[in-house]
């Protein structure tokens, strides 16, 4: 839940929005451009166990137009995602981690060098980039 909480929140930065219309959208985006490599609808998949975990609080959800059965492995060597139709996804929970924290180096170094994405960072730093504790 950890870590698809902080993809949720580092896709904000990277769009530099948190409009609740572009929620799929934004998190998608994010996971295709530094959750390398992704495979074409993996995004999707992903999404998909984050609405599980996050939302359910379960392994399963529903969502265009597919039902997703998720069973969580943690063994990392073996494949990323692994699908067997027409609803069963396996996810290997190490690679999910091991996908995060690259994509925290791959956001960073992006980050250094395009001012959209540093302004789209500032933007959402005032409301995110801090935890106040009274």
């Amino acid at each position: 839940m950890a870590v698809l909480a902080g993809t949720d929140l580092l896709a904000k930065f990277y769009a530099g929005s948190d409009a609740r219309g572009q929620v799929t959208a934004r998190f998608k985006n994010f996971v295709r451009d530094f959750f390398r490599p992704i495979a074409i609808g993996d995004d999707e998949t992903i999404y998909q166990l984050r609405n599980s975990l996050l939302h359910s609080f379960g392994l399963f959800s529903e969502g265009q137009g597919n039902t997703y059965h998720f069973h969580l492995t943690a063994r990392g060597g073996v494949p990323f995602i692994q699908a067997t139709p027409p609803v069963d996804y396996q996810i290997d929970l190490i690679e999910l981690h091991g996908r995060f924290e690259q994509a925290i180096v791959l956001y960073a170094a992006e980050l250094e060098t395009h001012p959209q994405l540093q302004a789209n960072f500032l933007t959402m730093f005032a409301n995110y980039g801090a935890i106040h504790i009274h």
